[in-house]
Parts: C-alpha cells; sequence; structure tokens
C-alpha cells in the first residue's frame, strides 16, 4: 500500500474470546472502517432525508416515473457490483500472499547458498585467516542484499521519500562498517545496489574457489550460486507486484458502479421502507459493505511500503542476520556428538526412542530454554522495535 506515514507496527491480534472479538471490532490502527465510515453515513443520512422529504411530501413524484416498479433489476445491479469488489479483494489477497511468498523465499534461498559455503569452509586447507575473512565478507553482503532488497520494494511504493524517510535503511545489518570505505561508498552511490552486491558476491564465491579459499565441489558450486540466483528471481518477483498495479480498467469500472451504487442505493431503499431511521440504516449498511471490500482491496493489494497492514521488514532482517552470524557462531561450529550410551542397532525395537524432547530438555539442568526467535516475529509488524542507522546514511 502506498503511504508517507512513519514506519510502525502492523496488527497483532487474537481469534480466541469475546474480548479479543469486542477489541478487532474497535481497533482503528490498520482499520479500513474509518474509510468505509466516510462514505456510508452521508449516504445513510442522505437516504434518511430523502424519505422524510417524500414522507411530509416535499418531494412529489409521478407514479410513472417510480425508479423501481420490481426490485430485480436492483437485486442484478447490486449483485454485479458485490461480485466486481469481491472479485477484486481476493485478488488483492492473492497479490498480498504472493509477495509474502516472494520475500520469504528470497530469505531462504540467500541464506541456504550462504550455509552451503561455511560449511565448505570446515574441511578447507587453506589458512584460518583467509578463510575467515572469505566468511565475513559473505555473511555482510548478504546482509547488506537483503536490506537492500527490502529498502528497494519499499521506495517504489512510498512516493516522494526521501532515501532517510525509508524504514528498510534503518534496519541493523550486520557490522557494515567492517567493510572499507570504498564499497561503503559505491553502494550508497549506486542506483542498483541490489544488483551491485548480487555481483560482488558471485565474484567473491568465483575467486575464493579458484584461490582454493573455499573447496567447493563444482556440483555444488553450481547448486549454491543456483540458489542465490533464484533468490534473486523472488525478489523480482516481488518487484513485479510492486511495479505493476492492479489493472486500470478494472480498478476504474469497480470505482465508477460504486459511485453509482452510492448515488442510488438512497433512492430506491426510500420506496421500500416506512421509516426514516430503517431508510438510513439499510443504506448504511449496504454502501458501507461494498465500500469496506474495496477499501480492503485497495489496502492490500501491494504489501510493501510503511502501511500498517504492510509486511514488516524489520523483523525480516533481523531473521536473516540471525541465522547468517548463526553459522559463525561458536555453537554451530561443534558438530554433534554421540555418547557411549547411543542405540546404534536402528533394528532396535525401542526404537524411535520413548523420550520426549521436553524430557531431554528437563534433564540438562545448567542450560535455559531457548524459545524460537519467531515467536516475537510474524513479519507484519507486530512489534515495535528500535532501529538503528546503518552508514548509509
Amino acid at each position: 500500500a502506498v503511504s508517507g506515514a512513519p514506519h510502525g507496527d502492523m496488527i497483532n491480534y487474537s481469534n480466541k474470546g469475546c474480548i479479543p472479538l469486542f477489541c478487532r471490532i474497535v481497533q482503528l490502527r490498520g482499520s479500513i472502517f474509518p474509510k468505509a465510515l466516510m462514505v456510508a453515513v452521508p449516504c445513510g443520512f442522505l437516504s434518511a432525508l430523502i424519505k422524510v422529504a417524500a414522507t411530509r411530501e416535499w418531494i412529489i413524484v409521478a407514479e410513472d416515473l417510480k425508479i423501481v416498479t420490481n426490485n430485480a433489476a436492483w437485486t442484478a445491479f447490486s449483485a454485479l457490483v458485490g461480485f466486481l469488489v469481491v472479485f477484486r479483494t481476493s485478488q488483492a489477497y492473492t497479490r498480498f500472499w504472493a509477495g509474502c511468498s516472494a520475500t520469504h523465499g528470497m530469505r531462504m534461498e540467500w541464506f541456504n547458498a550462504c550455509c552451503i559455503f561455511c560449511s565448505y569452509c570446515r574441511i578447507s586447507k587453506a589458512d584460518e585467516e583467509k578463510i575467515f575473512e572469505f566468511q565475513g565478507k559473505l555473511i555482510r553482503l548478504f546482509s547488506l542484499m537483503h536490506a537492500a532488497a527490502l529498502a528497494e520494494l519499499e521506495e517504489i511504493n512510498v512516493a516522494d521519500a526521501e532515501p532517510s524517510d525509508l524504514a528498510a535503511f534503518e534496519v541493523e545489518v550486520i557490522d557494515p562498517q567492517g567493510l572499507d570505505s570504498d564499497t561503503l561508498s559505491k553502494i550508497k552511490s549506486s542506483s542498483s545496489k541490489v544488483e551491485l552486491l548480487y555481483a560482488w558476491i558471485q565474484m567473491l564465491i568465483v575467486e575464493c574457489v579458484d584461490a582454493q579459499i573455499v573447496a567447493v565441489p563444482p556440483p555444488v558450486l553450481s547448486t549454491a550460486l543456483r540458489l542465490i540466483a533464484e533468490g534473486m528471481n523472488a525478489f523480482h518477483d516481488a518487484l513485479r507486484i510492486t511495479y505493476i498495479p492492479f489493472p486500470f480498467p478494472y480498478a476504474q469500472t469497480c470505482d465508477c458502479l460504486l459511485v453509482l451504487h452510492w448515488i442510488m442505493t438512497p433512492l430506491i431503499i426510500e420506496e421500500w421502507v416506512t421509516n426514516a431511521i430503517w431508510a438510513a440504516i439499510l443504506t448504511f449498511l449496504q454502501v458501507f459493505i461494498v465500500q469496506a471490500l474495496n477499501f480492503i482491496a485497495a489496502e492490500i493489494e501491494i504489501p510493501f511500503g510503511t502501511d500498517a497492514n504492510d509486511l514488516d521488514g524489520c523483523d525480516m532482517q533481523a531473521e536473516i542476520n540471525g541465522h547468517l552470524t548463526m553459522l559463525l557462531g561458536s555453537k554451530t561450529n561443534r558438530l554433534p556428538e554421540l555418547t557411549p550410551h547411543a542405540i546404534t542397532d536402528f533394528d532396535d525395537a525401542f526404537l524411535p526412542s520413548r523420550q520426549s524432547l521436553m524430557f531431554v530438555f528437563d534433564s540438562i539442568q545448567d542450560t535455559e530454554f531457548g524459545q524460537s526467535d519467531r515467536n516475537n516475529m510474524a513479519f507484519s509488524k507486530t512489534k515495535s522495535g528500535s532501529s538503528h542507522r546503518d552508514s548509509f546514511s
């Protein structure tokens, strides 16, 4: 969705219980209700006013000038408007979900590729300092490329935004000042930051493979490079959703029919009810429903930006940063080992072991239970996070 609003939280809500239900109904942040109410309430008042005028004979319409003598025509028109709006909403949700899938796929592919190269560094015969330098450059460049991709997706959707106003440039990246100033300067001045970083990653890998710093067999190297390319393809899939808006003729037709629906509903309802209050209520309900669905479609058809209902790049960046740094962490470098009591006969009827994972965790007394980082990440701006501006600014 297009917005110039400051970066903030998305909507976190519960589907269970009566109190959360009430909270969802009255919550204004991220809601399309205020917009729909601004359209539906005046229409309801207009319908009540028309009914009052007709009842007091301030308006007299000849019998042969009555708008509706058979409700079939109005029913067909209402059904047409409803179908077009519902179809647009379903297509908008499809675009929203495609954007979610593309950004998650992009992150997964890049992490998988980085994981492959870090794994093969374990068997490299090269100097440890050179191996560590390669790994340090690799995770920094992947972190920067992911942040740059999120920034480009956001920049397209925030009209006339200055680079310093983009929330994606405020997310943390892995030690950018560990790179030389000339590199950072080239990234800052580049108009194709993602492609530049993508090219650097490819060049870095090829040079280090040729120098035997990382010993990757050719088939595995081809697979890893393909994963990086597939991540780039996922990025361009997200760009496609951003660049190509919902077809204008369809949106124009929907808007035109909604305007006609707004004008005609008070005139039609007036002939069907005997009370001005019921005229206002029924008109309000009809207009509110179709307008709400239309505003939903406009809100979610592009999931990148700074609106409350857009995807949260801060949590996405935090996840890939955590996974990349994990690859070089001490916990990852130590591989699992079997105890002397481990079962080696896999035909044993005792398998699978009748001990649950939690039973094993409870037996380890000196270590706290680490919950998944994703418990606090919905990738939908569910929590506020203080981000520090990186060295690009």
